[in-house]
């Protein structure tokens, strides 16, 4: 095995001195090299995979992702990209390709849509290994492997249906080719060939970025080493024209089908958005609240990141030198930071990528205190960081408590607030609903005391290990606990599921249209992009003539009709057809009634109305009949011997075969 560093590796079965140079190193035993590594994959699977379909699509971002492949199968057309059945130039196609691939595997499901994205995080473990087992042996790969798996922004993030989990996968890989590359001893030509199909996949998940990061890193990297001799590893002719040979047939077919792509795509969502400039641009967190949530995401690890840092900057080599390793992994990480701290275009989670170099800083550390011979140990060797790590189990108690406040609030991305109380649920209003759902913060405090009863348990057990000087116990018992909270917290996402997902009201939408009913989705589409996806029609837009579909609205013909004005939408709520208004504006309801006195609300979950301007008066077609019957066949099919409850959940998972059902329907001028 090659090492990344100009002497020994520490851990790779040498026994070499520590960075005080006064302490000798065990070697790996040899069970650890044999079944390990796959113990660490098939842990993360478990993690990953588990009750992954269980909760709705999220609103927003989930239900956009995974409704622009199902119409790529519907249309036939996997070149352009269409959201709501509207040209959408904002994201390369590779998370639709991989989604699309697997509603054609698996059906169309929440577990579908979610699959590539778990199936990315799981692999980014696995290459997070690779990496610090070719940097420092085995045990610092495992350790930094599953460091990774229990961060909480790798395992929250590795749950949902976006592409950014893709993309960080993608590029970590792209950091093992390059790292392979740099840092061995001798040259490895197949592997920088391996680190440019690895880029050009991530600029078809992400864009441009993933170019700069790689280009940042590497470019830092020679600078502060000051060896411009491994240019010449880098095999940039033949890797330039392999990644252009991956990447540029797809905007190439784009601008041919669709002329203004290029513009829009290059111009509008690279160049514009990094200065913050592009046209309908959205909302950006400040740089504060970036660096902030981004030491979250790495929590509780984050705790241990001063003490790597500090320990790991300092063990140098024979030379003198820093130790080549690390310094790759901090100009990774740097690169991807500073590059979003610089820019005004950024969202909360936009620094995942990257973790994996924070991971494999932290799991150096433990690898260099499961190294040390216990007789050359010190207990207080890590003393803040365990004190730090133990007072913050300790106020996530009280902490549970205050969790109900988060009702109302509305935070960037993570909370919108409930638009009104829990306790409404009785309103007269929602005499006639037919779905009311809304429950209140409070229900989730005793899961989150759950979850904080295991962190605290783990906690102490790790605590306890790492005073009797057992750091492998330790590291254990600490990924141990947060890998059962993790997946204790998945029933958070359920319980918050109708907050943030419509599922429970498409499926009501599913059993009420008949031909010629129109949906309209009142203000930001986006927001409720999941209603395509679980009623399988196209919808209006009431009231939002902005984000995401603004520009195919504006720029192609068959777009037309998608925005509803104030005044055509009086005309069809007072008109003699059925319509229905999806919003999370609870005081829609005197407007609504006073262009129609009659109107009803048919459901209610989280912050999300139902409303229809008329019963349903018309007798059902044999078209509709027909459906119900193979909706009735659906259901069964998956949940016949289940709960009801878990009937009902079968029934929105199986929304995919239903919704093309459901075209059977046609005539209506908004579908399919």
């Amino acid at each position: 095995m090659n090492s990344a560093v100009d002497a020994p590796s520490a851990s790779s079965g040498h026994h070499s001195p520590d960075f005080q140079g006064n302490k000798p190193l065990r070697p790996e035993a040899e069970p650890l090299n044999r079944w390990a590594p796959a113990l660490l994959l098939l842990g993360a699977a478990a993690l990953y995979l588990i009750h992954l379909g269980q909760a709705g699509l999220f609103d927003p971002c989930e239900g956009m992702y995974a409704e622009i492949p199902r119409e790529m199968i519907a249309l036939k057309d996997w070149i352009t990209p269409h959201f709501n059945f509207v040209r959408y130039f904002e994201k390369p196609p590779l998370i639709y390709w991989l989604n699309a691939v697997a509603f054609k595997l698996f059906g169309f499901s929440e577990f579908s849509a979610r699959l590539p994205t778990a199936a990315a995080a799981i692999a980014g473990i696995g290459f997070v290994y690779a990496i610090g087992r070719d940097l420092w042996g085995r045990r610092a790969g495992l350790a930094a492997g599953a460091i990774l798996g229990t961060s909480f922004g790798w395992f929250i993030f590795g749950r949902l249906n976006l592409p950014d989990m893709l993309f960080t996968a993608l590029m970590t890989a792209t950091f093992w080719g390059i790292s392979r590359v740099l840092l061995s001893k001798e040259p490895r030509p197949a592997t920088a060939l391996w680190g440019y199909v690895a880029m050009a996949a991530a600029v078809m998940a992400k864009g441009l970025i993933g170019v700069v990061f790689p280009a940042l890193t590497i470019g830092a990297f020679l600078l502060f080493s000051w060896d411009w001799q491994l240019v010449r590893r880098l095999k940039l002719i033949q890797g330039s024209l392999l990644f252009l040979a991956i990447t540029v047939p797809w905007h190439v077919l784009m601008e041919w089908k669709n002329p203004g792509f290029l513009w829009f795509f290059f111009v509008n969502e690279h160049l514009s958005r990094f200065v913050g400039s592009r046209q309908a641009d959205y909302s950006s967190v400040p740089l504060a609240t970036y660096l902030a949530l981004t030491a979250v995401w790495f929590c509780p690890w984050i705790i241990f990141l001063p003490a790597a840092l500090r320990r790991c900057c300092s063990r140098a080599t024979d030379d003198g030198r820093m130790d080549r390793g690390v310094l790759f992994l901090l100009c990774w990480a740097g690169a991807v930071i500073g590059f979003f701290a610089l820019s005004p275009a950024r969202l909360e989670y936009y620094a995942l990528p990257a973790l994996p170099a924070l991971a494999l800083c932290v799991g150096r550390l433990w690898d260099l205190e499961i190294a040390t011979p216990r007789k050359h140990l010190r207990a207080g060797s890590l003393l803040p960081a365990w004190i730090a790590l133990i007072v913050f189990s300790v106020c996530l108690i009280p902490a549970a408590n205050l969790f109900p406040h988060l009702e109302h609030m509305q935070f960037y991305n993570m909370f919108q607030g409930s638009g009104s109380p829990a306790g409404s649920v009785n309103d007269p209003a929602m005499v006639a609903a037919k779905i009311n759902v809304v429950p209140a913060f409070a229900d989730l405090v005793p899961l989150f005391k759950l979850v904080v009863a295991l962190i605290v348990i783990g906690t102490g057990l790790s605590a306890l290990a790492w005073f009797r000087h057992r750091p492998g116990l330790a590291l254990v018992c600490l990924v141990g606990a947060l890998g059962v909270g993790f997946v204790t917290v998945e029933k958070g996402f359920v319980l918050f599921s109708p907050y943030r997902s419509v599922d429970q009201l498409g499926s009501l939408l599913r059993s009420e249209l008949h031909p010629g009913d129109q949906i309209i989705v009142d203000s930001n589409f986006e927001y409720h992009a999941g209603i395509d996806f679980y009623t399988g029609q196209r919808v209006r837009v009431y009231r939002g003539a902005r984000g995401d579909l603004l520009f195919g609205c504006s720029h192609y013909p068959e777009a037309a009709g998608t925005f509803v004005s104030e005044e055509e939408f009086a005309r069809l709520w007072r008109g003699p057809g059925r319509v229905f208004l999806l919003s999370d504006a609870p005081d829609m309801l005197p407007q609504l009634r006073a262009l129609v006195p009659n109107t009803i609300v048919l459901g209610r979950t989280g912050s999300n109305w139902l409303f229809a301007n008329r019963t349903e008066t018309k007798p059902p077609t044999q078209a509709k009949l027909l459906l119900q019957r193979k909706l009735d066949a659906i259901v069964e099919k998956g949940g016949a011997r289940r709960p009801d409850a878990l009937k009902r959940q079968t029934q929105n998972k199986r929304v995919g075969d239903a919704a093309f059902h459901l075209f059977a329907l046609g005539n209506t001028p908004m579908s399919i």
